[in-house]
């Protein structure tokens, strides 16, 4: 197993992206290594590709195989700036669906932001079960209404379209009283591997998908819930064997994730582990032909600050005025003007 670095230049992107290459099987060199970054997040070339974004303490995914690519989950609703980078950084101006896994606002604090946003958006998927919001105040029916679209409710026996690939549901089974144990569990398979994806599922949850005998085992897992001590069993990580682990959370924002008992125990069964905080803007990874490697992934140097450029705020109408107070054109294409509340 190797580390290197390995610099992009695009000078035409919002920003530029370093990488260090994981390799995940020993032996592979940095030569044999193609380079990759989120602006192939699209590439139909036969790989499985699924960046988490680093959106702290939080999850955001997005998942692509064959020209078909999901949001799995959003982030909190103040990281909406970095969803929306990573969506332009990536050339992503469609989606064949968003997924939420479940209702927590770590999850689905972005959905509104998205649904406001020019992406093209072909379907709204959500869990059947949810334990801690009312119908009516279900984000996901809130976000497709803005669309004038509807939520398409999902638990397990369900597919999703995925290519020449498949894109099963796994869970919830049943619904519970808690929230997490109502997470949408999915097993994506492609590109001769598979990925468990596990939004925030927790003992409950995880043991009736065991009993169930339905999670085989997988190339990469997403651990469930950042990493926290009530998920992620020795039974699971026996059960799934990966190759590599991804946990999406963020140490400063709550210290016990991800739990020191998880980390022993992917370290005890010898599973790569990749933690989201570690790569600026998260962990890229990709599977083609059954093997896998991962990327953690960083902005590198945004646009030179033009110092004729002028920006005022009128907090009573929330308005915003960009001005121009030289006397030479500015170019403003390839920016963006986010809100610090992710609206």
């Amino acid at each position: 197993m190797s580390m290197f670095h390995v610099p992009l230049k695009a000078a035409t992107r919002l920003a530029a992206l370093l990488l260090a290459i994981l390799m995940l099987l020993p032996g592979c060199s940095a030569e044999t290594v193609p380079e990759e970054g989120p602006s192939t997040i699209l590439s139909q070339d036969g790989a499985m590709r699924l960046w988490a974004v680093n959106v702290r303490k939080a999850d955001c995914l997005i998942l692509s195989y064959q020209g078909t690519t999901y949001m799995i989950d959003t982030g909190v609703a103040s990281s909406w700036g970095s969803v929306s980078a990573a969506l332009h950084t990536a050339g992503i101006d469609h989606l064949d669906g968003v997924i939420l896994t479940h209702t927590h606002d770590d999850h689905s604090g972005g959905v509104l932001a998205l649904a406001s946003s020019s992406l093209q958006i072909d379907h709204w998927y959500a869990s059947r079960y949810y334990a801690d919001v009312k119908s009516s105040k279900h984000p996901m029916r809130l976000a497709a209404a803005m669309r004038d679209s509807y939520v398409d409710w999902i638990s397990a026996g369900d597919t999703l379209p995925f290519g020449d690939g498949k894109l099963t549901v796994l869970g919830p089974i049943r619904d519970s009283e808690t929230e997490n144990c109502d997470s949408v569990v999915l097993l994506a398979e492609a590109a001769g591997g598979s990925i468990l994806l596990t939004g925030d599922m927790e003992f409950a949850e995880e043991n009736d998908l065991l009993d169930a005998g339905v999670i085989p085992r997988c190339t990469v897992i997403k651990i469930a819930n950042h990493g926290e001590s009530d998920a992620t069993s020795e039974a699971l990580i026996n059960t799934v064997r990966p190759q590599l682990a991804i946990i999406s959370t963020n140490s400063d924002d709550e210290n016990d994730t991800p739990s020191k008992r998880v980390l022993k125990l992917l370290k005890k069964a010898s599973v790569q582990t990749a933690l989201t905080q570690n790569g600026e803007a998260g962990v890229l990874t990709v599977i083609r032909g059954g093997v896998a490697s991962a990327s953690f992934v960083s902005w590198g140097e945004l646009p030179a600050q033009n110092d004729t450029v002028r920006l005022s705020k009128e907090n009573e109408t929330f308005t915003t005025t960009v001005t121009n107070t030289g006397s030479e054109a500015v170019d403003l294409s390839g920016w963006s003007v986010l809100s610090e509340r992710g609206g």
